[in-house]
């Protein structure tokens, strides 16, 4: 970033060097040129605020939301909603299967963990070194 500027300002002294030798005839003919360009060039077209907020997803979405498909924008967003909750209740019912199959392989009875000493015992034994 700072050879950019050090380039641009090297450019500038060039060009201001250049221009303290010219001549006033010269001056007022570019001066005239100048003002010839900037006439031609069509002027921009004016721009609502809200345009320049939204661009790409944002514009799509936007569009969506403020004209007659507002209703087929909230359906594609409920559907995705609904795939998402569908896969996390996959994944959910997933776990208990694997807690059961190694509450079923350890070496206690399934009785035991449900057993009213059990936390008693499960206390005590941790406290031992």
């Amino acid at each position: 970033m700072t050879q950019e500027r050090d380039t641009a300002k090297q450019i500038i002294e060039y060009l201001e060097y250049g221009a303290a030798g010219l001549d006033d005839q010269t001056v007022a003919r570019l001066a005239a040129a100048r003002q010839r360009a900037l006439a031609a060039m069509p002027a921009p077209a004016p721009v609502a605020h809200s345009q320049l907020a939204h661009a790409g997803l944002g514009a799509f979405v936007s569009r969506q939301l403020h004209h007659r498909q507002a209703w087929m924008t909230m359906l594609a967003a409920l559907a995705i909603v609904l795939m998402v909750a569908a896969l996390i209740e996959k994944n959910a019912t997933v776990e208990p299967v694997e807690a059961d199959a190694l509450l079923l392989a350890s070496d206690l009875p399934p009785e035991a963990y449900v057993d009213k000493g059990f936390d008693a015992w499960l206390e005590d034994s941790s406290q031992q070194p």
